[in-house]
């Protein structure tokens, strides 16, 4: 008796290995700029894919280099101080450079203390400032000494 050929089965089974192998490997390098709105360079933005943990950094002169799964990816651009920005990874956008817009949002003013910071609303204390020509008169050893005598009711002690 002869027995059933699986040459059949094993070309199935080969393609589709194959596809697989391909598919994994078909990853997209895509190179972009990003700018802020004074067309200077964003040094430091994080870029990452979305829905991934693939990230990159910006350089020295905005560019970036960052290898996503396909071109219709999404790269989210995100910056201290700017509003978060989404970009097809196909944009001709990269190549002109993203606009990073700042956040319009003011913070409270901040009061910033020698051991910690409060909203300038919250400070309980009396709140003194010194301006740096008041510092500079006279000849000083150390900070101590400069401060000496500059605001009512403070004692320096080393």
């Amino acid at each position: 008796m002869k027995q059933p050929s699986n040459s059949g089965l094993r070309k199935m089974w080969f393609a589709t290995f194959l596809m697989a192998a391909l598919m994994s490997f078909a990853q997209i390098k895509v190179t972009g700029l990003v700018i802020d709105e004074q067309q200077e360079p964003v040094i430091g933005a994080t870029v990452t894919v979305k829905g991934t943990s693939t990230a990159a950094a910006t350089d020295f002169d905005g560019n970036f280099t960052i290898t996503v799964p396909s071109e219709k990816s999404t790269l989210v651009i995100s910056y201290v101080g700017c509003l978060t920005a989404e970009v097809s990874a196909d944009s001709p956008e990269l190549k002109s450079g993203i606009v990073m817009k700042q956040d319009a949002e003011l913070l409270d003013e901040v009061l910033v203390i020698g051991y910690g910071s409060v909203k300038k609303s919250d400070a309980t204390g009396s709140v003194t400032a010194i301006k740096p020509d008041d510092l500079n008169r006279g000849s000083r050893v150390s900070v101590q000494d400069a401060l000496v005598g500059k605001i009512a009711g403070v004692n320096v002690v080393s």
